[in-house]
């Protein structure tokens, strides 16, 4: 088995039988598998997937985390490489797949992501933001050229890896967010290369919803500090405040502009309030962090 192609899956019957047939009509010239690991879906997911020829292992919701999620299905597959795509991360064309695991030029590269192209008319806001992460420009990240580094974001939603890379260095469990930030850090820091491949694109967006924008803005916050370990202290949480604070604008003004540019007036009243909500909730995470004990 050359490649296996795990999906996380938790109510996603809108989108996954999509997904599924836009990855059984992939032009790859290895063998590939599909695993999928359900954590108790309570809509007709699970039904959707036993008509597909996959490999579906199903785990409680109190078992759930990303990272958890990807070892085990990765610990159930076959393959060389192991692809993560999000169950609503629908691939663009016939040659994602390939296009993906073309990036393992070399035994040093440990991983590839690719581009994630965000629909406006469904969320401006990410479609903004996938713009900005996500280029046109193929890069080789490693430690050779730190200054790239910055630049790298290496996202589950979109990958693949090296299985004997991943032996070494499993997704952190304890996390419930940026288990895939933590794991590039690592790969990184011991050697190996990580690769953007834009032509192995996808369309990955959601909904607007306030509520989880500030709540993935606080896990994430809150995990890349844990990862880079930031100092605590109460006067460095006072500093995250008056940063926030002070640069609030910034990204309103990008949005507002980024909405205007493409027309996507229907969001004009609801922009402030969601980079709002996506700036306190970054602020929270931090603080969070900073002031436990």
């Amino acid at each position: 088995m050359d490649v296996s192609i795990i999906i996380r899956t938790r109510n996603e019957a809108e989108f996954i039988d999509a997904t599924l047939r836009r990855i059984l009509e992939q032009e790859f010239g290895g063998e590939y598998e599909v695993v999928v690991v359900d954590s108790e879906s309570q809509d007709s997911t699970v039904e959707i997937l036993r008509r597909y020829k996959v490999k579906l292992i199903q785990i409680t919701q109190k078992e759930f985390t990303y990272g958890r999620s990807l070892n085990i299905g990765a610990d159930n597959a076959r393959g060389a490489f192991i692809v993560n795509l999000s169950a609503h991360a629908l691939p663009r064309d016939k040659k994602w797949l390939a296009s993906l695991v073309a990036g393992f030029e070399d035994d040093h590269v440990a991983g590839v992501y690719g581009r994630q192209l965000s629909n406006g008319r469904v969320n401006p806001f990410e479609a903004l933001k996938s713009d900005v992460f996500f280029g046109e420009e193929k890069i080789t990240f490693n430690m050779r050229h730190r200054k790239m580094l910055r630049q790298m974001h290496f996202s589950n939603s979109n990958s693949a890896i090296r299985k004997e890379v991943w032996q070494r260095f499993r997704f952190d469990e304890g996390t419930f967010y940026a288990e895939d930030v933590l794991w590039q850090t690592e790969v990184i820091k011991a050697g190996f290369s990580i690769v953007y491949a834009p032509d192995a694109a996808v369309y990955h967006t959601h909904s607007v919803s306030i509520h989880n924008a500030y709540k993935n803005s606080n896990n994430c916050a809150y995990a890349l500090a844990l990862m880079k370990r930031k100092r605590q202290s109460i006067a460095l949480a006072m500093l995250d405040v008056g940063i926030c604070l002070g640069l609030l604008p910034v990204p309103i003004f990008q949005n507002l502009r980024f909405i205007f540019e493409n027309k996507h007036f229907a969001y004009l009243q609801i922009a402030p309030l969601y980079v709002v909500s996506c700036q306190l909730g970054w602020l929270v995470g931090r603080l969070r962090y900073r002031l436990e004990k």
